[in-house]
């Protein structure tokens, strides 16, 4: 997992503003340091660019350099190496920045002060921020309301996560296991996480709703979950309806996990849910918008491509035996077909015998080329043909073959529902989900590509196209 939302929290937007403004202001501590209170950046008048650059370009090398995951827990030695190499790198960016736009330098003598500085002071930060999350200061208390599978994988993702936000303080467990330990009878034979997860969340557990608002009151809840795979005729409608009347905000399990872990569960949605569930919208602005970003983002990218096109054109000439173009039929908007084109990078007629079958890890078909073109995306250049077209978009669900549609689509709930919008070049599966090659990686690439049709925009694009940027530079990607 790459990422995990494209919406990122307000605890995340306030520690990168925060951390900005650290950055401007160990620029100005080292001009202070370096040339008094006599130097021009004092005068606000004509230094305000100057400084805002300081974190533009620092939080661009940030992010490049990884500094903007806050989903997986690092040991804090990691960071201070990870953030001197990044501060490194964004310090000689400036200096370049600086070289041909002399207008921008902030003073003789600056760069190398301010490195210091800013560097410590970020250090700091982020070590107060860590302590801050494992102290859980800023964590929400929530309540959650249910057993199960849906509320099993909301606290299984929120344990996962580093930069969890939410802090489990009590479990009700309402299923029939759950009631039965209540009464004291003899429990079912099904399998039941709520007693382990309230022992290793410490957490509060209880069995009766008519506790609930007692319960809410006691641990002092900020939010209650309602997490039930069964919610006919066992939602405790009147207790929510007390528990919401004072202020505490109550959220379905499926738009919580949603929110938590940028996909949806389509497994455990029901249609109702996708009925009514907000987004899913669209309008001709929003599609005429992309559009235009897609074809303009294609002509710059294959004018741009066009040196690194002969280079790979001779190299996998020169590598085996075949043509330079791939060409496959797949699956597009509405289930028309269409021919994608790639640069080949397996060997020529590698499904004869076999027939269409997915590509497994170090497959033996794959040529030598070809297994540096699929982990830098290099073989996908063509397909910004296939965009200007109209048959692709640059950001979307992947496009898969017509044979394992028709398989999938029998296999999965609402796989049809990808082919509603333009397949991509990119996406949020493929930048969120390594690549996989069975029908349940099928299913978690189906959850990210759903969240994404629901809340498909311009900036959720964006964030997109700038992590597989990311992903090409500093490799990953598909088989």
């Amino acid at each position: 997992m790459l990422i995990s939302s494209s919406r990122p929290s307000p605890y995340i937007i306030a520690f990168v503003l925060g951390e900005s403004l650290l950055m401007i202001g160990g620029a100005v501590l080292a001009v202070y340091f370096r040339l008094g209170t006599s130097a021009e950046i004092f005068t606000f008048r004509y230094s305000w660019y100057r400084l805002l650059l300081v974190p533009v370009v620092l939080q661009v090398t940030f992010y490049y350099s990884d500094l903007h995951n806050f989903r997986i827990s690092r040991p804090f030695i990691w960071i201070v190496a990870r953030v001197t190499q990044a501060m490194a790198v964004g310090t000689l960016a400036l200096a370049v920045v600086y070289y041909f736009l002399p207008r921008l330098l902030l003073g003789r003598g600056i760069l190398f002060l301010s490195f210091i500085i800013t560097t410590l002071l970020v250090l700091i930060w982020r070590g107060l921020y860590r302590w801050a999350l494992q102290q859980r200061f800023l964590a929400a208390r929530l309540l959650i309301l249910g057993s199960g599978s849906l509320a099993d994988s909301i606290i299984e993702e929120l344990i996962s996560r580093s930069d969890n936000v939410y802090n489990v303080v009590g479990i009700m467990d309402l299923s029939a296991d759950g009631l039965a330990r209540r009464a004291g009878d003899e429990p079912t034979p099904e399998v039941n996480l709520s007693e382990q997860w309230a022992s290793l969340l410490k957490a509060e557990l209880r069995h009766d709703p008519s506790e609930l608002m007692g319960l809410v009151r006691y641990l002092e809840v900020n939010m209650v979950v309602a997490a039930m795979d069964e919610k006919r005729g066992r939602m405790p409608m009147q207790e929510l309806l007390e528990v919401r009347m004072v202020g505490v905000p109550i959220i379905t399990g499926e738009d919580f996990y949603e929110q938590i872990a940028g996909r949806i569960l389509a497994d455990r949605i029901r249609p109702g849910w996708l009925i009514f569930s907000p987004g899913f919208t669209t309008s001709r602005l929003r599609s005429l918008t992309k559009r235009a970003m897609d074809v303009a983002i294609s002509l710059m990218g294959l004018l741009l491509s066009l040196p690194f096109t002969w280079l790979i054109a001779l190299a996998i000439k020169l590598d085996s035996k075949g043509p330079l173009i791939y060409r496959q039929e797949r699956t597009g908007q509405h289930g028309k077909i269409f021919q994608v084109l790639k640069f080949r990078s397996m060997v020529s007629d590698a499904e004869k015998l076999s027939g269409p079958v997915w590509a497994e890890e170090d497959d033996s078909r794959i040529t030598r080329v070809g297994r540096i073109m699929r982990k830098t995306r290099l073989d996908e250049i063509p397909q910004m043909y296939n965009v200007l077209k109209g048959e692709m978009s640059f950001v979307g669900p992947r496009p898969e073959r017509p044979n394992f549609v028709k398989q999938l689509s029998q296999e999965l709930p609402y796989y049809q529902e990808r082919l509603k919008v333009k397949p991509g070049i990119t996406g949020w599966a493929q930048i969120c989900y390594p690549y996989g090659s069975t029908v349940n990686a099928a299913l978690e690439k189906l959850n990210y590509d759903l969240y994404y049709i629901k809340h498909s925009s311009i900036s959720m694009d964006m964030t997109i196209l700038l992590q597989t940027i990311k992903i090409i530079i500093f490799g990953g990607g598909g088989r």
